[in-house]
C-alpha cells in the first residue's frame, strides 16, 4: 500500500508500507527531515531502545515503513513503487549516486510489532555493534536492571585438557551459578563440553549456546582467559552490552620465544595493549599481575581494573583417588613403592624443568634417596625439552631414577599430588599458581620461591628466596626428613586455602560487574582493538609463508643500507 505526502518546502514523498504507522507526529518529523537536505533520498521508520526517537543516517532503508523523495528521479530514474525488486534497485541506485538514507528510530511499540518490508542492511546491522558508529550510540541504548545480571561466558579456552585456565573457567562457573543476581549464564564457543565440565550444562542457570545460536545480549560479557587474536571485540559487542576480560599473567607478554618471529612477539605485545584499553572492564587474577598491567597500558582507568585473586577450595583431601588412572599403570610398577618428587605442569621453560631436575639431583647427593616424576604435557618450540633429555641423559643413579610423563588424567593428577613425598614447583613467571595450594589440600608439601603472586597469596616465611639451587634443595632435604616442617608448610597453605574461596571469588566478580554495567562502554572501546586482531593474524600469516622467510637475506641488505 502506498501514499503521497509533500513538505513546506514541496518535496514528494511515496510512502511504502502500512500508512497508519505514520502517525500526524511522525508525520511531522518526515516532512521537516527530507527539506533539510537535497541529498536525502529515504526515509524510513525502524525499530529500537525505549525512550524518544531520533534521526540516524543509514546505508540503506529498512523497517515497516519507507517514504521515498520523487525528486531526485531525474538522476536516479523511475521505479514502480508496486514492485518490491523495482524499490531496492532504485534504492541501490540512490545510494551509488551518493544519496542519503535516513532513519527515524523509535521505542514505540507498533513500529516494534510492524512487519519490515525491508530488512536491515548488513553494513548498518554490522555497525550497531561497533562502538566507533552513530548506529552503536543509536540502537545499543542500555540501562542495567538491580538485581538482574545475564552473564555470557567466552568458552573457547575449555579444551580437551584441564589444566589452571580451565580450573579458573569451570570453578568460577560454579560458583556464578550459585549468585542470586546472576539469572543466566550463556556459554559460547563450543559445540560441546569436555568431560571434565559437562556438569556444567546440568546447573539450572547455565545454557550452552551452539556455534549456529543466536542468543540474546546479555548484560556482560566475560573472557575468562585473556583476549588474543582468535577473538573479535565487536563479535562480543553482539553478545554484550558490557565487555570485562580476565588477565592471567603477562608470560606471552615478557618472553620473545614463545612467539614465531620478533615481529610476531611486537604484534601480540600491541594487541594486548590495545584489547586492554578496548573492554570495559578487566580482573587480573592477583595483585601481581593487576600492578604489571598499569605499568604497561597506563592509559587504563584504575576504577575499571580490579585485582580479583581465584578460589583454592575447589578440591579436598575427600578426593584424593585410592587409585591412579590407567595411564599412571605403567609409572606405579616403575616406582615400586619408592618415594618420589612430584614436577607438575607443561614444560614450558619459564617452568624450570630442567632447573626442578638439578635441585632433585643435589638432594640425592645430600643423601636422601628418592625418584623423580616430571608429569605434563611438551609444548613445541617453548620449552624446557632439550635440556632435560641432556639432564637424563647424563644422570647418575644416586637412588634415585627419573620418570618423565606426558599429560595425566585428572584422576592421576590427583594422586601424584596426594602420594608424592614433596612437590617441586619452581615456577619463575606465574599469575597465581594453583599448584602448591591443591597439593597442600591433599597433605603434601610444595618446594616453591618466594616471589611475585606466590608470595602475595601465600603469605609464607622460609621460601628460597631466589632461584638458588642451594636454597630449593635446603628446603627439599628439610621437608623430607622434618615432619614440623613439612606440617607447617601444609598448614601455612591450608590457611590461604580458607582465606580464599571461590564464593567469595563469585560475590566480588558479580559486584564488579554490576559496577561495570552502570559506567558507559569506555571510550577507547572505539579505537579498534579489532584490527589489531586482525593484523596479528595478517602479520602471522606473512612471517609464516615461504615467500617472506626466503627473502630475508634481501630484507638484511636493505637494512644494511639505511643510513
Amino acid at each position: 500500500m502506498t501514499e503521497t505526502i509533500r513538505s513546506r518546502r514541496g518535496r514528494t514523498l511515496v510512502v511504502i508500507g502500512d500508512p497508519a504507522l505514520l502517525t500526524m507526529d511522525r508525520m511531522g518529523e518526515f516532512t521537516s527531515r527530507i527539506d533539510t537536505d537535497p541529498r536525502i533520498a529515504s526515509l524510513s521508520l525502524v525499530p529500537g531502545p525505549a525512550g524518544s526517537g531520533q534521526w540516524l543516517r543509514a546505508a540503506a532503508p529498512a523497517g515497516p515503513l519507507i517514504a521515498i523523495a520523487t525528486d531526485v528521479e531525474d538522476l536516479v530514474g523511475s521505479f514502480d513503487a508496486e514492485d518490491p525488486e523495482s524499490v531496492r534497485d532504485w534504492l541501490a541506485g540512490a545510494s551509488e549516486r551518493g544519496l542519503w538514507h535516513d532513519w527515524w528510530v523509535t521505542g514505540s511499540t507498533d513500529i516494534a510489532r510492524a512487519e519490515s518490508i525491508l530488512e536491515v542492511a548488513d553494513v548498518d546491522r554490522a555497525e550497531a555493534d561497533d562502538p566507533s558508529s552513530s548506529h552503536h550510540a543509536a540502537l545499543r541504548h542500555y540501562r542495567p536492571r538491580a538485581g538482574r545480571l545475564t552473564i555470557t561466558v567466552d568458552a573457547t579456552w575449555l579444551g580437551p585438557y584441564e589444566t589452571g585456565a580451565q580450573v579458573l573457567t569451570t570453578s568460577a562457573l560454579e560458583a556464578l551459578a550459585k549468585q542470586d543476581a546472576v539469572t543466566e549464564i550463556r556459554l559460547v564457543g563450543l559445540a560441546e563440553l569436555p568431560s571434565y565440565a559437562v556438569h556444567l550444562a546440568d546447573l539450572p542457570k547455565i545454557t550452552l549456546v551452539g556455534p549456529e545460536g543466536d542468543p540474546p545480549i546479555s548484560d556482560v560479557v566475560w573472557y575468562p582467559n585473556q583476549i588474543d587474536g582468535r577473538s573479535n571485540i565487536a563479535s562480543a559487542r553482539r553478545l554484550g552490552a558490557r565487555i570485562v576480560t580476565t588477565y592471567l599473567d603477562l608470560i606471552a607478554y615478557d618472553i620473545p620465544r614463545y612467539h614465531g618471529s620478533a615481529q610476531a612477539w611486537h604484534a601480540y605485545r600491541a594487541l594486548q595493549r590495545r584489547i586492554a584499553l578496548s573492554v570495559d572492564g578487566i580482573t587480573t587474577i592477583s595483585a601481581d599481575v593487576a600492578t604489571r598491567l598499569m605499568e604497561e597500558v597506563p592509559k587504563l582507568e584504575p576504577e575499571r581494573v580490579l585485582a580479583l585473586p581465584l578460589g583454592l577450595d575447589h578440591i579436598g583431601r575427600e578426593q584424593v583417588p585410592s587409585e591412579p588412572g590407567e595411564d599412571l599403570v605403567g609409572l606405579v610398577k616403575a616406582l615400586g613403592g619408592k618415594r618420589f618428587v612430584a614436577v607438575l605442569g607443561n614444560d614450558f621453560q619459564h617452568k624450570n624443568r630442567d632447573f626442578a631436575i638439578k635441585v632433585w639431583q643435589r638432594a640425592l647427593q645430600a643423601g636422601q634417596p628418592c625418584d623423580l616424576v616430571l608429569a605434563g604435557l611438551h609444548v613445541k618450540g617453548s620449552s624446557s625439552k632439550k635440556d632435560e633429555d641432556d639432564l637424563v641423559a647424563r644422570h647418575l643413579d644416586l637412588r634415585g631414577r627419573i620418570h618423565t610423563l606426558g599429560h595425566v588424567s585428572s584422576q592421576s593428577r590427583a594422586w601424584l599430588l596426594a602420594n608424592a613425598a614433596v612437590v617441586l614447583y619452581p615456577t619463575s613467571a606465574e599469575g597465581f599458581g594453583f599448584v602448591p595450594y591443591e597439593a597442600a589440600a591433599m597433605g603434601t608439601p610444595t618446594v616453591f620461591t618466594d616471589f611475585g603472586p606466590l608470595k602475595e597469596i601465600s603469605a609464607l616465611q622460609g621460601l628460597p628466596r631466589s632461584w638458588s639451587i642451594e636454597q630449593h634443595a635446603d628446603d627439599l632435604v628439610a621437608l623430607l626428613t622434618d615432619q614440623s616442617v613439612r606440617d607447617r608448610r601444609v598448614a601455612g597453605l591450608h590457611e590461604a586455602i580458607a582465606r580464599y574461596t571461590w564464593a567469595a571469588f563469585a560475590d566480588r566478580l558479580v559486584a564488579f560487574f554490576a559496577e561495570i554495567t552502570r559506567l558507559p562502554e569506555v571510550a577507547t572501546s572505539a579505537v579498534g582493538a579489532d584490527s589489531a586482531a586482525a593484523d596479528a593474524a595478517a602479520l602471522s600469516a606473512i612471517l609464516s609463508s615461504r615467500s617472506w622467510k626466503a627473502t630475508a637475506p634481501l630484507r638484511r641488505l636493505s637494512r644494511r643500507g639505511r643510513p
